[in-house]
């Protein structure tokens, strides 16, 4: 009695399903066994200097700093305060192992905690330019921005979509070449993107 060609079909299908199933469970556990190694390597090297990390330098000369009537646009300033007194360092391109093989085990928990004051800076940057903006301050929406971006250049992607839209709505398109051109500094992972995504902005605006 001849088979069905559907069921020979299933169960070729069934063979080639077990095989890559059993084929990725190999590489699985070939990765993780490569990454724990990376990482007992990691926790073994030795201290090494991290002062010469860029770390950031907070001016606030050239931020809104004065009351508002708005209680929570304060206190987003007052935070912002708060953390430009503490070491901060944007490290978003190492991975926790990177750091540790770099600058050494002993050295991951204090630069751990200054990105954590870099990404906690950075965001609270954004929600402060963003409620200004919501609010109607939009020259003071604009000074944090610009500073997000300049000053601290800022991984945050919206950062940048605001500042251009304010650049445009306010006829200052001469300044949209060096918010394109700063993207190249930062450690945004799709600079092409977010700069075609820019460029798209502002020539729809204009």
């Amino acid at each position: 009695m001849a088979i069905p060609v559907a069921s020979i079909l299933i169960v070729i299908f069934i063979l080639w399903l077990q095989y890559e199933m059993k084929k990725s469970g190999k590489t699985s556990k070939k990765s993780l066994d490569l990454f724990w190694q990376k990482e007992s390597e990691a926790n073994l090297t030795r201290r090494k200097d991290i002062t010469q990390l860029t770390y950031l330098t907070v001016s606030l000369d050239s931020l809104p700093m004065q009351d508002l009537e708005d209680d929570t646009l304060n206190s987003y300033r007052d935070t912002i305060r708060k953390y430009a007194a503490r070491k901060m360092v944007n490290l978003s391109d190492h991975t926790n192992t990177e750091l540790k093989f770099e600058y050494g085990v002993a050295n991951y928990n204090h630069l751990s905690e200054y990105d954590n004051n870099y990404t906690a800076f950075v965001g609270m940057l954004q929600k402060w330019a963003t409620r200004l903006y919501n609010k109607g301050y939009l020259p003071e929406a604009q000074a944090v921005l610009e500073f997000s971006i300049f000053s601290c250049l800022t991984d945050v992607t919206n950062a940048y979509r605001m500042l251009a839209k304010l650049y445009q709505n306010h006829k200052n398109s001469d300044k949209n070449d060096s918010l394109l051109e700063i993207i190249h500094q930062t450690k945004i992972k799709e600079k092409e993107k977010l700069i075609q995504e820019l460029t798209s902005i502002i020539n729809h605006i204009s």
